[in-house]
């Protein structure tokens, strides 16, 4: 075949490279995922709590075991799931000593740390459960929780590309507490006091 026969086919496959290099199928790429980080922490001014007649200031040995499960993050009426960890593969009730303290402050511990898509969300959700208290030298005081308590808190906070959101909450752990005859009740007063982006 001689050279002149060449042009035409080398002419057409130029062309047709070039129509889907400048093709545009109309489906744009997805935005790479975001990381929220959900953190809870006691209130540093809640330290005293009152058992029976005696007043009890929190100490570094002193253990108040609260469970946290069922994490979502919501934009209006949509929602992500949230994960214990980011190598989490399915929702665990986790559990934590919400007044455990080193140095005389109280520990943060990261509840959730979850891939979600980048937008802006509007509200966090979890449930609690409180198993007891122990404090100095009173023995083990078992704390209720009602039945399927879930926080819900008003947020404001965007999740972005490639990113760390990191949500910072607030637990009153003995303000949380109340004596109702016999028994102690917790309904957890928490709040988001700071949102960090990394």
């Amino acid at each position: 075949m001689s050279l002149k026969h060449f042009f035409p086919i080398i002419f057409f496959l130029l062309t047709v490279a070039f129509l889907f290099s400048t093709c545009d199928s109309g489906i744009e790429n997805s935005p790479a995922p975001g990381i929220v980080r959900v953190t809870l922490e006691s209130d540093p001014s809640d330290t005293v709590i009152i058992i029976v007649t005696d007043t009890l200031t929190v100490s570094d040995d002193d253990i108040f075991w609260v469970s946290i499960f069922q994490g979502r993050v919501f934009r209006d009426d949509t929602y992500g799931i949230l994960y214990p960890r980011l190598e989490s593969t399915r929702q665990e009730e986790r559990f934590y000593n919400i007044i455990l303290r080193q140095g005389g402050q109280y520990q943060r511990f990261t509840i959730f740390e979850s891939h979600l898509p980048p937008q802006s969300y509007n509200k966090i959700e979890f449930g609690v459960d409180s198993r007891f208290l122990k404090l100095k030298n009173f023995d083990r005081i078992d704390v209720i929780t009602p039945d399927n308590y879930f926080i819900k808190l008003p947020a404001d906070f965007e999740i972005k590309s490639n990113r760390v959101t990191e949500v910072n909450i607030r637990v009153k752990p003995f303000k949380s507490v109340t004596r109702f005859r016999d028994s102690y009740i917790f309904q957890p007063e928490m709040e988001i006091y700071n949102v960090n982006y990394f």
